[in-house]
């Protein structure tokens, strides 16, 4: 019967390290979004060439005359046109006498990306406590309360 205490000592150090894994579910998992944004840096490149280009209306321009005296003065119509810039990032709308952006529709590349991060688990814990222990010379049973810390985790 001396050894008893021994067998159940060993008997506990089996079963808590053979023990089954059990699965424990996170209650909420932590979502995190990262977003990605790519830069376009502007590149110099060659003049672009209007897609679409329409005569809107004319414009009455009247000549001055070089000449002090000279009465007769001459109109000239100039047309005022309308054009579109396009590409694969952009479409672009110019119009006037004076050429002057009307409308510009820019299509950024944006991309997102999902990252997922697990919630650490505590390894600290605070419960009821059973067990057999030694104090001093004397071996027995020990019932309570006691903080506890996870060393192993599987």
């Amino acid at each position: 019967m001396k050894s008893l205490p021994y067998i159940i000592i060993i008997i506990l150090v089996l079963f808590i390290v053979f023990r089954p894994a059990r699965v424990e579910r996170v209650p909420g998992e932590v979502v995190r979004d990262t977003i990605i944004t790519n830069r376009i840096d502007t590149v110099w490149d060659t003049v672009p060439v209007p897609v679409y280009e329409s005569v809107v209306d004319s414009f009455p321009f009247v000549v001055p005359v070089p000449v002090p005296g000279d009465t007769v003065r001459d109109t000239v119509y100039l047309p005022i046109t309308q054009k579109i810039y396009k590409d694969s990032l952009y479409t672009a709308y110019v119009s006037g006498y004076r050429a002057k952006l009307d409308s510009i529709e820019v299509y950024s590349k944006t991309r997102t990306m999902f990252i997922r991060e697990r919630a650490k688990r505590k390894r600290f814990g605070l419960g009821v406590q059973v067990g057999y222990g030694f104090s001093g010379n004397k071996a027995s049973h020990y019932v309570g309360i006691g903080v506890s810390y996870d060393v192993f985790e599987w």
